[in-house]
C-alpha cells in the first residue's frame, strides 16, 4: 500500500529531524507536569500516557488562544481529522475521521450521544465553542466500548468546568469582519459541597455566499447557547452531578434557511461502594429539532434519544483494572417532508460491555468486549485488544486490533418516498469494520514524536441498490493511513506539526472515496514575549475527488494551503485582548465542489475574568 511505502521514508525524516533541537539548543522545562487524565478512550479515567490508543486533548486555554470561529476550525489541525464545510459559518460540515464516513464518528457532549436519527452525524458546525471546557478525542474503533458509530473514533466535548473557587466568572466580547459578533458570560462557584456553573453566549454573522449556484447573497448565521451544571457531594460515598446544554441556531443558505433547536441533558449518581469498586448510574437525554425551509418545501425532523447506563470500575490490584456496564437506549424519529411516508418511528438497543486493563510489567494490554441487542437487527458483538510496552524511559510502542459497527439510521429503515419511487429498507444490516494499528511514541532531544500506521476495512456499507429504488449493504472500502506528529520548543518558540497520509478506495469501483484528501499537514508555531503572545498556523491539503454540483458526475477539487495569525496582549491577570486574522494570504480555494470558503477575515476579542 502507498502509506507503507512512505512510512520508512518518514521514519527516517523524523529520526533525522530529532537532531534539530540539539543543533539549535532546544529549551525544555525541568518541571514535571501533573499526569493528565483522559476518559474518552475506555469510559473511565486513565492517565493519558498509559492509554493504548491515538488520543488528543484540547483544554479551555488552548481553545481561547486559538480564537477559532467554530469547532471544525479548532479541530482541523488534529491528526486524522478532515472536514468538508459546504460554505461559511453555520454551513453543513462533514467530518471524515481517518477517512471513514461522515456518520462513522461518535460525537458526545458531556457523554450524551449527539447523533440525529435522520442521517447526519452530530452537527459540529452548531456546537458553540464558548460552552466548551475540554475536548477529548480518540481515533480508531471504539464500538467495543460505546457501541454503534465509533468506527473512525469518538469525540467527547465537556461543558462542565472544574469548579475550585468560591466564585469566579468571565466575560468575552468579539467583533470582526462579515459583521461578526460574539458575546459570552460564564459564572461558577462553590458553596460547601455544592458547585454550580452557567454559561450563555450569542454569536452572529452576516456570513458569505455559501454556494456558487442559486441567489448571490450573503448567508447569515446566528447561534444562541446556554449551559448549566451542578454537583453535590452528599458524603464520602455518594455524589450527584448534572449538566444541561442547549443551542438554537439559524443558518441561511441559498434560497433557504435551517432552524435547529438542540438540547442535551445528563445526570450521574456516583457511589464508592468499596475501596475497589466505584459505580455510576447515568441518565442521558438528547433532543434535536430541525426545520429546513428550502426551494423544495418544508422538511421537519425531530430526534429524541434516551439512554440509561450503569457503569462500574473495579480495581483488582494497582496494576489491574476491570470496568463493566450495561446501556439501554431508546431512539425516536419524527420526519415529514413532501412525498415522504414514515412506516415506523423508534427502536431500542441494549448493550453490555467489559474492559480489562493491565499496566506495569513487560507488557501492558487493554481488552474490551461488547454485545449489542438491537430491536431491528438482533445481536452484534465487537471486540478490541491492544498490547504495548515501554522501551526505556522515553520510547513506547503498541499494536491494536478492533472491530466496530454502524447501525442503519431510522430514516433509511422507515421513511419511504413513494412520489419519487424510492423506498426504505427495514432489513438493512449494520455497516461493519475491522482495524489494525501500530503506534510508536518517543521523547528524545527535547522533542516528542508519535507515529501511527493503520488499516481499516469497512464492509456492508449502505448505498443505493442496483435498481436505484432502495438501499442495500453492498459497498466495501479499504483505508490505509499514517499519522505523524512532532512537538518541540526551540529557542522559546513552540512547534507542533501533524501529517496525515491516507490511501483509500471504494473496493466495488476501485476509485478513491469522495472528499478525503490523501495528504493533510498542519503546523503551529507560537511564542510568548512577556505580556504579548504570537502564533501562526498552517493547514494544507492536496486535491481530492468530489461530485460536480451541476451534472452530478465526478469532479476534482484542487489542493490548498492557508495561514492563520493569532496575537494576544495580556494587560494583567484578568484582562487580555486577542486578534485573529484568518486566511492571512487571502487564498481562493474550495473544499466542497461548488461551495465557497471564507476570504481573509479578522476578529478582535476582549476577555475579562474575575
Amino acid at each position: 500500500m502507498k502509506v507503507l511505502a512512505v512510512t520508512t521514508f518518514l521514519v527516517g525524516v523524523c529520526l533525522s529531524a530529532s537532531v534539530l533541537p540539539t543543533l539549535v539548543q532546544a529549551q525544555t522545562s525541568g518541571d514535571s507536569a501533573a499526569e493528565e487524565i483522559i476518559v474518552v478512550a475506555n469510559r473511565i479515567g486513565q492517565p493519558l500516557s498509559t492509554v493504548l490508543a491515538a488520543t488528543t486533548v484540547i483544554d479551555k486555554e488552548a481553545i481561547r488562544q486559538s480564537q477559532a470561529q467554530n469547532l471544525a476550525g479548532l479541530l482541523a489541525g488534529v491528526p486524522g481529522m478532515q472536514f468538508s464545510p459546504s460554505g461559511g459559518q453555520g454551513a453543513q460540515t462533514s467530518l471524515f475521521m481517518r477517512g471513514t464516513e461522515s456518520d462513522h464518528t461518535l460525537i458526545l457532549v458531556d457523554g450524551v450521544q449527539m447523533t440525529t436519527n435522520s442521517g447526519p452525524a452530530g452537527r459540529l458546525e452548531f456546537i458553540p465553542l464558548d460552552q466548551i471546557e475540554r475536548i477529548e478525542i480518540v481515533r480508531g474503533p471504539r464500538s467495543s466500548v460505546y457501541g454503534s458509530e465509533a468506527i473512525g473514533g469518538v469525540i467527547n466535548i465537556f461543558t462542565k468546568p472544574n469548579v475550585q473557587e468560591d466564585f469566579s466568572g468571565s466575560v468575552k466580547v468579539m467583533a470582526g469582519t462579515e459583521d461578526s459578533s460574539n458575546a459570552n458570560i460564564g459564572l461558577q462557584g462553590r458553596v460547601g459541597n455544592t458547585s454550580l456553573s452557567l454559561n450563555a453566549s450569542q454569536r452572529k454573522t452576516e456570513g458569505i455566499d455559501n454556494s456558487q449556484r442559486g441567489s448571490s447573497d450573503d448567508d447569515g448565521y446566528e447561534n444562541d447557547s446556554f449551559s448549566l451544571s451542578a454537583s453535590h457531594q452528599f458524603s464520602e460515598i455518594f455524589s450527584l452531578s448534572s449538566t444541561y446544554s442547549s443551542f438554537e441556531a439559524q443558518s441561511d443558505y441559498d434560497d433557504g434557511v435551517v432552524n435547529t433547536d438542540s438540547q442535551q441533558f445528563s445526570s450521574t449518581v456516583t457511589a464508592s461502594l468499596t475501596e475497589q469498586w466505584n459505580s455510576n448510574l447515568i441518565l442521558e437525554k438528547f433532543e434535536e429539532g430541525n426545520m429546513d425551509a428550502g426551494a423544495f418545501g418544508l422538511t421537519n425532523s425531530i430526534t429524541k434519544n434516551k439512554k440509561l447506563s450503569w457503569q462500574n470500575t473495579y480495581t483488582v490490584t494497582a496494576s489491574n483494572l476491570f470496568s463493566f456496564g450495561i446501556d439501554h437506549q431508546e431512539q425516536e424519529l419524527r420526519y415529514s417532508t413532501f412525498g415522504a411516508l414514515q412506516t415506523d418511528t423508534s427502536r431500542d438497543n441494549d448493550g453490555v460491555y467489559g474492559v480489562y486493563i493491565h499496566e506495569n510489567g513487560p507488557l501492558d494490554f487493554t481488552l474490551s468486549l461488547r454485545n449489542d441487542d438491537n430491536e431491528r437487527f438482533g445481536n452484534h458483538s465487537t471486540g478490541s485488544i491492544a498490547v504495548g510496552s515501554d522501551f526505556g524511559e522515553s520510547v513506547r510502542a503498541w499494536v491494536s486490533y478492533g472491530t466496530a459497527f454502524k447501525a442503519p439510521n431510522l430514516i433509511d429503515l422507515y421513511v419511504d418516498f413513494p412520489s419519487f419511487f424510492f423506498f426504505s429498507n427495514p432489513n438493512l444490516k449494520p455497516e461493519t469494520a475491522e482495524s489494525i494499528e501500530l503506534s510508536l511514541q518517543a521523547e528524545a532531544l527535547g522533542a516528542t514524536w508519535q507515529l501511527n500506521v493503520f488499516r481499516n476495512d469497512i464492509d456492508d456499507l449502505i448505498s443505493t441498490d442496483a435498481t436505484f429504488t432502495s438501499l442495500a449493504n453492498i459497498q466495501q472500502a479499504r483505508i490505509d493511513g499514517m499519522e505523524a506528529t512532532a512537538s518541540s520548543t526551540i529557542a522559546g518558540w513552540k512547534f507542533d506539526a501533524a501529517l496525515t497520509l491516507l490511501d483509500h478506495e471504494n473496493r466495488n469501483t476501485g476509485v478513491n472515496l469522495l472528499r478525503r484528501p490523501e495528504q493533510t499537514l498542519s503546523l503551529n508555531i507560537a511564542r510568548e514575549f512577556g505580556a504579548f503572545d504570537l502564533a501562526a498556523n498552517l493547514l494544507a491539503q492536496n486535491e481530492h475527488l468530489d461530485i460536480d454540483p451541476v451534472n452530478f458526475g465526478s469532479s476534482t477539487v484542487g489542493g490548498f494551503g492557508i495561514v492563520n495569525l493569532i496575537a494576544g496582549y495580556r494587560f494583567n491577570d484578568e484582562l487580555n485582548l486577542r486578534l485573529r486574522i484568518g486566511n492571512l494570504l487571502d487564498r481562493q480555494y474550495q473544499i466542497v465542489d461548488g461551495f465557497n470558503t471564507q476570504d481573509r477575515t479578522a476578529q478582535l476579542s476582549l476577555n475579562f475574568s474575575f
